[in-house]
């Protein structure tokens, strides 16, 4: 990937939040300011190439952690209990793969889906 410096502040942003709230409601407005900055393609409801190189750099290293995989696997497949959810959680906002939401609820940075999705790969 070429020099990130040529992305403005305000597409990184767009990108993070779509990338962060893809589960959650309001798509539709983050695709208009996706849009808007020109980093969407409506037509297949997904990231143009600009989009997709700013959210590869949100991603970062293509290669989960073993450190990542370690605290990944027991969150997604582990029987934890109210503690011991809330310790993985903890660790997953440590380590950049989490976000609290306004309501304090933890979800899936856009690395952290994607360690989501090398831990599922692993597992089968």
């Amino acid at each position: 990937m070429s020099d990130t410096n040529d992305f403005s502040e305000e597409e990184i942003v767009a990108v993070r939040e779509h990338a962060d709230r893809q589960h959650l409601s309001g798509h539709e407005e983050r695709w208009a300011n996706l849009a808007r900055l020109g980093l969407w393609d409506a037509s297949r409801l997904t990231f143009n190439e600009r989009g997709m190189k700013i959210r590869a750099m949100l991603i970062g290293d293509p290669n989960s952690s073993e450190v990542e995989l370690a605290v990944m696997f027991p969150y997604l497949f582990g029987e934890n209990s109210p503690e011991q959810k809330a310790k993985l959680e903890q660790r997953l906002l440590e380590l950049g793969l989490a976000w609290v939401t306004e309501r304090g609820f933890v979800f899936l940075s856009a690395r952290g889906d994607k360690v989501m999705r090398d831990v599922r790969w692993l597992r089968h």
